[in-house]
């Protein structure tokens, strides 16, 4: 039987929990799911837990490590399930599920589509209020960095809801704990998978305060380090940039013994002596972070894998086996 696993992250969401897992439940029984499995992975200091659990989720505890930690821990869990299909979506109740999920899980399962995005601007009048202008702003900058980094052509990067071949959360590599929405498609687009992004209506929030939205500019800051670690542009930027001051040292050095016509008694030019050694120092300094930064993300990853260790297929093969299955099914 087909079967379906939502990933539900919250924090403090008691107020809304529970309306959106049954509208959750109810649209993906509208789809013919038989087995619908909904994980809330919470970081809760409300009754969300419980009350998750009295609507029928499973719940597993976030970690408390922010967003990015939580949607990891929750889409691995997923995989136990051996869903033919896995969503993602808000706990606050912004997302209009029951209008909207047909189209991603069509996305999916009927139009090839590895990993679907929900867009709140993809098109005009999706966004239900009056949306900040910094918000936006950063939003912006958050989409502009990702297309430049995956080639696509995205017009969001905070979408509410998302759809996955199971393959694509068990292939899932992260390196930060607050940069779910970004890594994912970056990671994605890295390994092959197909990314397509609908738009998506925002409904106003009827309960509590954004936890992500509603801090952008700070979250950027965040954001933006782990990107340029995904990139690998902070090899690039650190090697140039030590190179650069070992290089300008030994120049230095050699206008100084030029000055001196190449002798060696240069006692009394030692401030600059101390500056040419102050270069060449910060320039190893930069290089060998650069370094060190490689190997702690390569010690991250392998890390993650060796926590979530499931049998692995071909993700073609993975994909034509899933969807088979769920045609058989329906």
């Amino acid at each position: 039987m087909p079967t379906a696993v939502v990933v539900i992250p919250t924090k403090n969401e008691q107020a809304s929990i529970a309306a959106v897992i049954e509208e959750v439940r109810s649209s993906l029984r509208v789809l013919h799911y038989d087995r619908i499995e909904i994980l809330v992975v919470d970081d809760s200091r409300d009754a969300t837990r419980e009350r998750a659990e009295a609507a029928g989720a499973s719940v597993l505890i976030g970690g408390g490590e922010g967003l990015g930690s939580a949607m990891y821990r929750g889409l691995k869990a997923a995989l136990a399930f051996e869903p033919d299909i896995i969503l993602s979506i808000d706990g606050d109740g912004q997302t209009a599920v029951r209008e909207e999920i047909g189209r991603f899980v069509a996305a999916v399962t009927q139009g090839g589509a590895d990993l679907v995005l929900g867009s709140r601007f993809k098109e005009s009048g999706l966004v239900g209020y009056r949306y900040r202008f910094i918000n936006r702003v950063g939003t912006r900058i958050l989409t502009y960095m990702l297309n430049r980094k995956t080639g696509l052509d995205l017009t969001d990067s905070h979408g509410g809801i998302r759809a996955m071949v199971p393959v694509v959360a068990r292939e899932l590599e992260m390196i930060g704990t607050h940069t779910y929405v970004q890594e994912t498609i970056i990671d994605a687009v890295e390994k092959g998978f197909k990314v397509v992004e609908l738009p998506s209506a925002w409904r106003m929030r009827q309960h509590g305060n954004s936890r992500v939205v509603g801090s952008i500019p700070r979250y950027i800051f965040y954001t933006l380090p782990v990107l340029l670690l995904r990139s690998g542009h902070h090899m690039q930027t650190l090697y140039m940039l030590g190179l650069s001051l070992i290089g300008f040292a030994f120049l230095y050095f050699f206008f100084i013994l030029y000055q001196e016509d190449f002798s060696l008694r240069l006692a009394h030019r030692t401030p600059g002596l101390v500056l040419i050694a102050l270069l060449v120092l910060a320039g190893m300094q930069f290089f060998f972070f650069g370094v060190l930064l490689q190997l702690v993300t390569q010690i991250k990853r392998a890390v993650d894998r060796g926590r979530v260790s499931p049998p692995l297929l071909g993700s073609s093969a993975e994909r034509k086996a899933t969807k088979e299955r769920h045609a058989s099914n329906l």
